[in-house]
């Protein structure tokens, strides 16, 4: 339940759920070798009872399976409405095929006793098919859920007159830039909630809108080609904003073209009249502006831009440069790539029709995005940059570019990038590489660990201060154990979730 969940509700075999169903089947084929044993006993002894007690010692060996992969499992299950219809729907499909193996097990005859409940324990070998048949069973439902709830949605859209609505899309950023966006635009201004970037995550939204709202700011996310054309088909915006392309989720996107023809579907979805706005710092968010078609197109970096740049620990100041005119500008985020989502959220308020003095006057109400370059005070005189959302490569090297602004003893704690197809040993290689050029220790963690460990030690990192570990849990007792005053710790890429 909680991979079909994480998953988007789909079946998505990674390799932790395909390690799941071998220990499932294993369990299934252990009971199978016992059931022959207890029916030979049976037979040989007439002792019925053994039977009973296999009966007996199946669901609870079962239950302690379920408790211990439950507690070691990243993706716990988290009972919404539809994972409880979910459920109800298998708990239906292995009611019938329970039924269906005691037939066949009746039908099986050793030593002239029906062998009812031995095919019983094929069920735990069953489950991958059992979650098709409970996926397509309640598939019409959640259909005919979801169809409302977006008309309902669409419906309370239409019913606001005037309203702006800013579609905003990339492989990074989405939510640093939309949050920036809400605050410069001000109180008139409304986002889609933490990381709702889905269909029934943007209705959800939408339905609690609250009144007075002028500009409706909404996340899109994309997992496949498609996605982003049917959120546009929600929320049908007038102003698109591209950030960047990155190689992320390249397990469903497969290329890179995919993923920017994904994103693109932003932009041909919107208006004749619609404005389009790109991040001319990424350059594929450039390119996509030079093909773009729409008349009221802009780009940062020719349009809007920043000079005169002072980085430090606790924030940012920059000249913000729009043309002939320059205004000084101050932010309380770290690392070069906030100036420039910065500058993407400005661009989007000018074309509005705002101004570069009301546009820097509200850049000091800015806060840091929870999990994203937020910094932690863990006492002791230690210091943590969590980056724990982050999870792709482009991110990594700007928290990797922020952490080296800090004084002191640098520490980096990395899991390495998932769903990186066919780039997955050659983008985990690169980020120990990029590691190796700021930190003074790393500590890895997972899967990925062995790949980072090689991109570090290429570049002749102290294989002394690698530590490879196979949980947080192990990390952070290494961090109690090694930080010390005036240490910084970055925790980077998604550490709760896939670690």
């Amino acid at each position: 339940m909680g991979w079909i969940q994480h998953a988007g509700y789909r079946i998505s075999l990674n390799k932790k759920f395909a390690r799941h169903l071998l220990a499932l089947c294993a369990l299934s084929c252990i009971f199978l070798l016992l059931t022959a044993a207890c029916y030979a006993v049976v037979v040989c002894l007439g002792a019925g009872y053994v039977e009973w007690i296999l009966l007996g010692l199946f669901p609870l060996l079962s239950s302690l399976f379920t408790l211990c992969t439950w507690r070691k499992s990243p993706t716990l299950t988290k009972f919404t409405p539809r994972a409880v219809r979910l459920f109800c729907a298998l708990a239906l499909v292995f009611f019938f095929l329970s039924r269906l193996l005691i037939f066949f097990g009746g039908i099986i005859s050793i030593g002239g006793r029906a062998c009812s409940f031995g095919l019983l324990f094929l069920l735990p070998a069953l489950v991958l098919p059992a979650s098709f048949a409970a996926l397509i069973l309640v598939k019409p439902v959640e259909n005919i859920i979801a169809a409302r709830f977006i008309c309902k949605a669409k419906r309370k859209l239409d019913e606001r007159q005037g309203l702006i609505r800013i579609g905003i899309t990339g492989s990074y950023g989405k939510t640093s830039v939309k949050n920036m966006l809400a605050v410069l635009l001000g109180e008139g201004a409304y986002a889609t909630p933490a990381s709702y970037n889905t269909p029934m995550g943007i209705c959800r939204a939408v339905n609690d809108m609250p009144a007075g709202v002028k500009y409706f700011i909404c996340e899109m996310g994309a997992r496949r080609p498609g996605d982003i054309a049917e959120l546009c088909g929600i929320v049908r915006p007038r102003v698109g904003v591209i950030i960047g392309i990155a190689p992320q989720h390249m397990q469903t996107f497969k290329t890179l073209e995919n993923v920017i023809a994904a994103k693109g579907e932003l932009i041909e979805n919107l208006p004749c009249d619609g404005i389009a706005v790109f991040n001319g710092y990424d350059e594929y968010a450039e390119r996509m502006c030079l093909d773009c078609t729409i008349r009221r197109r802009y780009m940062t970096k020719r349009n809007v831009r920043y000079e005169n740049v002072r980085l430090t620990a606790q924030g940012s100041t920059f000249t913000l440069a729009c043309g002939s005119e320059r205004t000084e500008c101050a932010i309380p985020l770290i690392g070069l790539h906030n100036i420039q989502n910065f500058c993407l959220a400005a661009q989007v308020c000018m074309a509005l029709g705002m101004s570069a003095e009301e546009i820097v006057s509200r850049a000091g109400n800015i806060k840091p995005v929870p999990h994203r370059l937020e910094l932690i005070d863990a006492g002791r005189g230690i210091t943590v940059i969590d980056d724990g959302y982050n999870s792709n490569v482009r991110g990594a090297k700007a928290a990797l570019d922020a952490l080296d602004l800090f004084p002191g003893r640098k520490i980096v704690a990395a899991q390495g990038f998932a769903e990186a197809g066919s780039k997955d040993a050659e983008l985990n290689m690169r980020l120990g590489e990029q590691i190796a050029d700021v930190a003074d220790v790393a500590v890895l963690i997972g899967v990925k660990a062995k790949l980072i460990e090689s991109g570090l030690i290429m570049h002749d990192f102290p294989r002394e201060s690698i530590y490879i570990v196979s949980s947080l849990t192990a990390a952070q007792a290494i961090f109690s154990r090694i930080l010390r005053a005036g240490d910084t710790l970055l925790i980077e890429n998604d550490l709760p979730e896939n670690a």
